[in-house]
């Protein structure tokens, strides 16, 4: 680890970031010393500087605004220098420090990025503790972040970061090896709504019925629903439009792809939390054949979780009970906040002190991107506290109604949509991260989408 002359938060928080990027990203055993604006690391008897703006100029005044990065960000041109690694596009914004990387004639480098400061800055969500905007659902929104105002929230910049860290790194130390890293796609489905009728109570039921009637006064579309309604006591009704959990279960396995389906165990505002019960007879009926296919099950908290830590380990341990109850044991448990509701870092703890493995929300409502700036897993950090936790965190990348609805990115269910997601995926393979990929089950309703959820898969 790195000697310091910082404020203990600054470092600890450095400490952090240098263990994510270099022993847990790239694998490798380096000494660390920071002085005169610089990281130096040092192997072998040969040194690279690695720019310290970002920790430097904010150690003493730790989630301040001026501690953000300044709009209009400057830009480096990869192709142009020496350090040219494979990137999305040869045009890196620069959060922190400058652009430029020299040797000396001893073979020293001197990388004027200052990636750790930046990695650190985008990946503990640090913007979040301090830009005070929110959405109607009191979330904050891609627009008023640094990465969609500078344009780059399409790119996993932190990756490519990393990249141009491990290019100086391999330009000083050529014999130098790397830990490998491999392109998965993983998909998700919040189940919000296992059934489009069976749960509902008498006036969303009546609403529901009345929505089949309404276009073509379709009286035997209103009926299928108060049959369904009435038969899906001990089981899904496979009439039921948003019953597509064998589909998608079919769907993954043939492409050796895992699905997660992430279950709602409480109910804290009830317009906007599900209408179900997991005790619910067809609902175990639903996790045990999930489970018994080889798929995952986790958890979903409900709408008003987010900022109260014990309301989501409550609601942990009522998915707990029920597993146990139905033999459902799995290796790791994780899962996804409702409406991708976030406080940083309050929303961590509910996750941490529900013994939960991994969280899976951080991604845009608005739209779809990389809000931390990586397709890759990291363990979280406490930006205001300063500290780590033990929770993974694995980014979103998309989310269907983001990139569908016309209430935020409106691209519909056709190929403009394709092309949004693809471009995204293609930038998640050329990072060798994950792909995360999250589309309700209730979201096959309309022409085209599923077609559209396969030919993502299969891209």
């Amino acid at each position: 680890m790195c000697e310091f002359d910082n404020p203990p938060r600054a470092d600890i928080a450095f400490d952090w970031i240098f263990k994510a990027i270099v022993h847990d990203r790239l694998g490798v055993v380096l000494s660390c010393e920071k002085s005169d604006g610089h990281v130096k690391l040092e192997h072998n008897s040969k040194l690279l500087r690695v720019n310290d703006t970002f920790f430097r100029n904010a150690a003493g005044k730790w989630l301040h605004a001026s501690t953000l990065p300044v709009i209009p960000l400057a830009t480096w041109r990869l192709d142009e220098l020496p350090v040219a690694p494979n990137l999305t596009d040869q045009n890196v914004p620069v959060l922190f420090g400058s652009a430029g990387f020299q040797m000396d004639d001893k073979g020293n480098g001197w990388l004027n990025l200052d990636v750790f400061g930046s990695a650190f800055f985008m990946l503990s969500r640090y913007e979040e503790a301090v830009v005070k905007e929110r959405d109607e659902h009191d979330r904050f929104p891609a627009s008023a972040s640094i990465a969609y105002k500078a344009g780059f929230l399409d790119r996993p910049l932190v990756d490519e970061y990393v990249e141009i860290l491990w290019e100086a790194m391999r330009r000083v130390w050529p014999n130098i090896e790397r830990k490998s890293s491999t392109f998965r796609t993983l998909v998700s489905h919040d189940v919000d709504h296992p059934s489009r009728f069976a749960y509902r109570r008498p006036l969303q039921a009546f609403r529901e019925f009345a929505t089949e009637l309404m276009p073509k006064l379709q009286l035997r579309r209103a009926i299928r629903g108060a049959w369904i309604q009435i038969r899906s006591h001990s089981r899904l009704q496979l009439q039921d439009p948003y019953n597509t959990f064998d589909w998608l279960m079919d769907i993954s396995e043939k492409r050796e792809l895992t699905s997660a389906f992430y279950f709602m165990c409480g109910r804290t505002a009830a317009a906007f939390d599900a209408d179900y019960e997991i005790e619910h007879p067809a609902i175990r009926r639903l996790m045990r054949s999930i489970h018994d296919r080889g798929h995952e099950i986790g958890l979903h908290p409900s709408y008003d979780t987010y900022r109260h830590p014990e309301k989501v380990v409550q609601e942990a341990q009522r998915l707990g009970v029920l597993c146990e109850e139905e033999n459902i044991s799995q290796s790791a448990w994780g899962g996804r906040m409702h409406y991708l509701r976030w406080e940083t870092p309050t929303t961590l703890y509910g996750w941490e002190r529900a013994g939960m493995d991994y969280d899976n929300t951080l991604g845009y409502a608005d739209c779809s991107g990389f809000r931390c700036g990586t397709c890759h897993e990291y363990t979280a950090f406490d930006p205001v506290a300063g500290k780590p936790l033990n929770l993974r965190i694995r980014p979103l990348v998309v989310m269907d109604v983001t990139v569908l609805s016309h209430q935020y990115m409106g691209l519909g269910g056709g190929e403009a949509a394709l092309r949004e997601i693809m471009k995204l995926k293609n930038a998640c393979r050329i990072a060798k991260g994950n792909f995360t990929f999250l589309w309700h089950n209730s979201r096959f309703t309309l022409e085209g989408e599923r077609k559209l959820y396969q030919a993502v898969l299969d891209g």
